[in-house]
């Protein structure tokens, strides 16, 4: 039986689950368990840590329609030129993710960005040549996209998409910790690329040098209330590049680029000592969240 949980704001019912790629025959070790009852696994298979029990699918969603999950402020009376010349981090942040995109795919070709939240990302590609659009499941966030980004944003989950156009590259950023399944996102955007299009995107790292830091804090007692770093409710994964690396490859995907991006490079910090930083963090992926580039294989037959 399934039980209700509260999490601040956030009230649902929790379920236990497993490793999404190695499924429930591979055991996985428990590595803390916060006040909550949550338990975060490690998976003996492919590694990646996973929250359980976890709100669920139903519960989730509802996360993404509360004010708690996302301040809208910034866009009273926000514009364009506003949020360029200002270049705050999300501004920088959307501005590297064209850059990275830039490296492998030319412009004009179609891009969809999914869980576009806003659509900064839309509107800077489509500023830079890209033909993109984004989908969006949390209806408040769309109405940010449409009315006042005006960007071109459909309301649905991955799953459901429907297209007429077929896409060389596909984002998918800070989307697969907050999917209930990830695996289910992965194939439904292999599905939907060309073959050999490309997929780019961003996850929690639980290797990187401070989360590691945080959960031995906690594991420990001297970090309290302990684990709040992973992100539960909205986070349920984090990966490392093993984890991340097995479920792209079980869904039809080939990793062909992994770095990590410093919260200096975000911030547009780049004096000597911090540029040391921000180019270790990215070639060895020091960071908290990794960056990677992944190609859809020739042979993928889809699902």
């Amino acid at each position: 039986m399934s039980r209700v949980a509260s999490f601040g704001p956030f009230v649902g019912e929790l379920e236990v689950t497993c490793c999404p790629t190695c499924k429930a025959s591979t055991p996985a070790v428990c590595v803390f368990v916060c006040d909550e009852g949550i338990g975060y696994h490690r998976c003996n298979g492919c590694g990646l840590l996973f929250a359980s029990p976890r709100f669920s699918e139903i519960s989730m969603l509802r996360i993404y329609e509360t004010g708690e999950f996302a301040d809208l402020s910034p866009y009273r009376n926000w514009s364009p030129e506003m949020w360029r010349r200002r270049a705050d981090r999300t501004y920088r942040t959307t501005a590297q993710k064209v850059e990275l995109i830039s490296r492998f795919l030319p412009p004009a070709v179609n891009l969809l960005d999914v869980g576009c939240a806003t659509g900064l990302f839309v509107l800077e590609a489509n500023e830079r040549g890209f033909r993109c659009e984004g989908i969006e499941p949390s209806s408040m966030l769309l109405t940010i996209a449409r009315d006042v980004l005006k960007v071109p944003v459909s309301t649905t989950q991955i799953e459901d998409f429907r297209s007429e156009r077929t896409f060389n590259g596909i984002i998918l950023w800070d989307v697969l910790e907050h999917a209930y399944d990830p695996m289910r996102v992965l194939r439904a955007c292999a599905n939907l690329l060309v073959p050999g299009g490309m997929i780019f995107l961003q996850v929690p790292h639980a290797d990187g040098m401070s989360f590691r830091l945080k959960s031995l804090l906690s594991m420990v007692g001297l970090k309290k209330p302990g684990y709040k770093h992973f992100g539960v409710p909205w986070h349920v994964y984090a990966f490392n590049r093993k984890s991340l690396g097995a479920m792209l490859q079980h869904c039809g995907l080939e990793t062909v680029h992994l770095e990590s991006w410093s919260h200096f490079l975000k911030d547009g910090r780049e004096s000597f000592p911090e540029d040391v930083i921000i180019r270790a963090a990215r070639r060895f992926c020091l960071s908290d969240y990794i960056v990677c580039v992944a190609r859809k294989r020739q042979e993928y037959a889809g699902s």
